[in-house]
């Protein structure tokens, strides 16, 4: 029997794990038209066999599509494709009487302010933290001490700015306020909110989730690297990344999901792993980005978008409880300047263990330093025996791969 499911935002990554699944998967994407022209999409979707129709409605910060929604038919489940259609795909399951989120929760998740407010009323620990519109606001708040600034609702650490003890709060306002994501966005004014809150200290996690009905019946734990300085960017991640102790994040993430009342489908939180234990950073309600969802498949040798695509259509998770291997990603990054060339991709693919050797970027690109994930040339794949054993791996596939200036 074939499941029809409501994609809304272009996801490459969903459509390729859905390709060739059995029982047959038909995805139905649903994308802002500009989004679709200047992206190019039409060439990448034209790759994959599960895709069976493409239909064009506002949802990033517009109802429109939910005339969209209103005229589709046979639809079993709904999911969202990308951070800026969480909250579009909770309604659009609402109004099709499919699992989903919840509108209310969607919406949480969809604002930093409104999810630190949610966690902190529901006494989980966090930062302290306040809306800003100025640089003034932000100096008044962190009183020349460490602090975070970011914007509420983007995406990929866009205008993330870490503040040391008396940095330039101007300058880290004009880059929180000023980020662009190009593309990313559709061409028609949009609103935005910002925050500062206190730093947190320790390393960085993230959780992985499927959840159905409240009740999470799924749960990985990521290891997060990210580059020093003041633009916290994901340079690497590895799975799994628990130390083989899920007791302390199986209890956050079940106070995240009672916090914010999400109903069904996936949860990537991003924390902080205090000396008291594990603290949120944020988290988002749809699928990891920076290909952690093929890490955990290679991880725990399952497909997790066919997991959770059965547990969007109210047949519930069969996913596996444990990691069988290790696995982990490098980012490639190259800035700032044009590309000359690339060298070493096929001497890094022919190294142990190393799965994939992807570079997005070709001679004559100009690439920027690093300031969010948007600015990376490309990755690298690798697994083992072990987590550490993966990274080990995927860290010498990225040292192979040199990317050179003009």
């Amino acid at each position: 029997m074939t499941t029809r499911l409501l994609l809304i935002g272009y996801n490459d990554g969903v459509l390729a794990a859905l390709d060739g699944v059995q029982p047959a998967v038909e995805v139905v994407v649903l994308e802002e038209r500009d989004l679709w022209e200047a992206k190019g999409l039409a060439a990448k979707a034209a790759k994959h066999s599960c895709l069976a129709e493409v239909v064009f409605g506002r949802y990033q910060q517009d109802e429109q599509f939910l005339d969209v929604v209103a005229g589709l038919s046979d639809v079993d489940a709904v999911a969202p494709g990308l951070e800026y259609a969480v909250v579009a795909a909770a309604q659009a399951a609402e109004k099709l009487g499919r699992p989903g989120a919840g509108v209310k929760a969607a919406t949480v998740l969809r604002d930093k302010l409104l999810l630190r407010e949610t966690t902190t009323a529901a006494g989980m620990p966090g930062p302290t933290f306040r809306e800003v519109s100025s640089a003034a606001d932000i100096t008044e708040f962190c009183g020349g001490q460490p602090c975070v600034v970011k914007p509420a609702g983007r995406q990929a650490s866009l205008g993330v700015v870490l503040l040391d003890a008396g940095a330039d709060v101007e300058a880290a306002w004009r880059e929180c306020a000023g980020a662009d994501e190009g593309n990313q966005l559709a061409k028609r004014p949009m609103q935005w909110r910002y925050l500062v809150e206190d730093r947190l200290v320790g390393p960085e996690f993230s959780t992985e989730c499927l959840v159905s009905g409240g009740e999470v019946v799924f749960l990985n734990v990521t290891a997060k690297r990210t580059a020093p300085g003041s633009r916290p960017v994901e340079v690497g991640h590895v799975v799994p990344g628990d130390d083989g102790d899920l007791a302390p994040w199986a209890d956050a993430v079940a106070q995240l999901v009672a916090a914010v009342g999400f109903d069904s489908g996936i949860l990537h939180a991003e924390w902080v792993r205090t000396e008291s234990g594990p603290v949120l950073i944020e988290c988002a309600g749809r699928p990891p980005g920076d290909k952690i969802m093929d890490l955990i498949d290679l991880a725990y040798e399952t497909n997790l978008t066919e997991h959770w695509l059965r547990l969007l259509t109210g047949a519930g998770s069969t996913a596996p409880l444990k990691a069988v291997a290790g696995a982990a990603i490098r980012f490639l990054a190259g800035g700032p300047g044009v590309i000359d060339g690339v060298e070493g991709v096929d001497a890094a693919g022919a190294l142990p263990g190393v799965r994939r050797v992807d570079v997005l970027r070709k001679a004559g690109d100009r690439v920027a330093d690093l300031r969010s994930s948007w600015d990376r040339v490309g990755s690298v794949i690798a697994v083992g025996d072990t987590a550490e054993q993966a990274e080990h791996r995927a860290l010498a596939a990225a040292r192979t791969v040199v990317v050179r200036l003009a």
